[in-house]
């Protein structure tokens, strides 16, 4: 399942926990396992030494920064939807 922009969205919902969260949280998972800096030296050492590796990588490191942008946007998204709106003044005559 995916939104019109195509983000993968969560397919079971829990109570209390909205997509916005679940989507956040993958995404975290995603940066600390993917940045961590031992992961980071073994894909970065196989693209020194290969040059087809070398354009692979940068090839699928830009599609992943420009799908981690927009993943940040629809979390904000959710999260400005989620907010219960302030209300209305009373007018006290």
């Amino acid at each position: 399942m995916t939104d019109e922009t195509g983000h993968q969205l969560p397919n079971i919902i829990y109570p209390g926990l909205d997509r916005g969260e679940l989507v956040e949280s993958v995404e975290r998972f995603y940066g600390e396992y993917f940045f961590r800096p031992r992961v980071v030296w073994r894909i970065v050492k196989k693209a020194i030494f290969n040059g087809d590796e070398r354009r692979r990588l940068t090839k699928e490191a830009r599609e992943y920064m420009a799908l981690r942008s927009k993943r940040k946007k629809f979390v904000s998204e959710q999260k400005a939807a989620a907010k219960p709106s302030p209300a209305p003044a009373a007018s006290g005559d």
